[in-house]
């Protein structure tokens, strides 16, 4: 069951847990993800259309990946497709509001 950002950051993208400092965390290729409560009586707010929009991840394998995060039950807000210039593309938001980019081929330009 994902009851934690860092279970679900673990079994979708197959991050390594761990903590950092006194946070929990997910370690990926070249990036150290870091999860923490939120804090005060705000309740928690998507991220697109604020100044952090999305964050992204450049995905090997792109369609096949999106295919599983669907058969998951992950509902992409934007499915794989390929651009004009080639570039794979999709779109999903995770279950705390994270726009989440994904990409595969981004550093042909």
């Amino acid at each position: 069951v994902d009851n934690t950002a860092q279970d679900w950051y673990v079994k979708h993208f197959g991050g390594v847990p761990g903590i950092r400092l006194r946070y929990k965390a997910a370690d990926l290729p070249g990036i150290n993800l870091n999860f923490s409560d939120a804090a005060g009586p705000a309740p928690m707010v998507p991220t697109k259309g604020r100044t952090l929009d999305h964050i992204g991840f450049e995905v090997v394998n792109l369609e096949a990946f999106c295919a599983r995060l669907a058969a998951s039950g992950v509902k992409l807000d934007v499915p794989y497709r390929k651009t004009q210039t080639g570039l794979g593309l999709a779109f999903f938001t995770d279950p705390w509001g994270t726009y989440v980019e994904l990409t595969e081929g981004l550093a042909a330009f």
